[in-house]
C-alpha cells in the first residue's frame, strides 16, 4: 500500500510540470486531495446512516451534497493539466462553504451519533485543507 500511496503523491507533481499552475504548493494540494477524499467517504457514510432516522433528513441531504462537492474537488485536483486559478478558486470556495455547512449540521448531532461526529471532523479537516490550498495560491 505504501508504494501505491507514494506513487499517487508523485503523480500530480509530474503532471504539473506542463500545467498553467506550475508554482502550486504540491504539499497543500496533496493534503487537500486526501482531505477531500476522506470527507467524501465520511459524508457518504453519514448520509447513509442518517437517511433512515426520523428527523435527520437535513443532515442526510447535507452530507450527500458535501460528498459530491468533495468528490468533484478531488477530481479537479487530479486533472492538473487544465487547472487555472479562475477555475480552482471558486471550486475551493464552494468546497469550503459546503464543508462548513456540513460541519455545523453534524455538530448538532455529534453528541448522539459517532458517525456525525466523525463526519463533522472530516468536514472541518477538508475545509482547513482547502483554505490552506487557497492561501498557497495567493488568495
Amino acid at each position: 500500500m505504501d508504494q501505491m500511496t507514494d506513487m499517487m503523491k508523485m503523480m500530480p507533481a509530474s503532471m504539473m510540470q506542463d500545467s498553467m499552475m506550475q508554482n502550486m504548493d504540491m504539499m497543500a494540494m496533496q493534503e487537500c486531495m486526501e482531505a477531500s477524499n476522506a470527507c467524501m467517504q465520511a459524508c457518504t457514510m453519514c448520509s447513509d446512516a442518517m437517511s433512515g432516522m426520523d428527523g435527520m433528513g437535513m443532515c442526510a441531504s447535507m452530507c450527500a451534497m458535501c460528498a459530491d462537492v468533495c468528490s468533484t474537488m478531488m477530481k479537479m485536483m487530479m486533472r492538473p493539466m487544465s487547472m487555472s486559478a479562475d477555475t480552482m478558486m471558486p471550486m475551493l470556495q464552494a468546497c469550503i462553504a459546503m464543508c462548513r455547512a456540513t460541519m455545523d449540521e453534524c455538530a448538532m448531532h455529534a453528541d448522539m451519533s459517532e458517525t456525525c461526529r466523525m463526519c463533522m471532523m472530516a468536514a472541518e479537516t477538508c475545509m482547513k485543507a482547502c483554505e490552506k490550498m487557497m492561501a498557497s495560491m495567493g488568495a
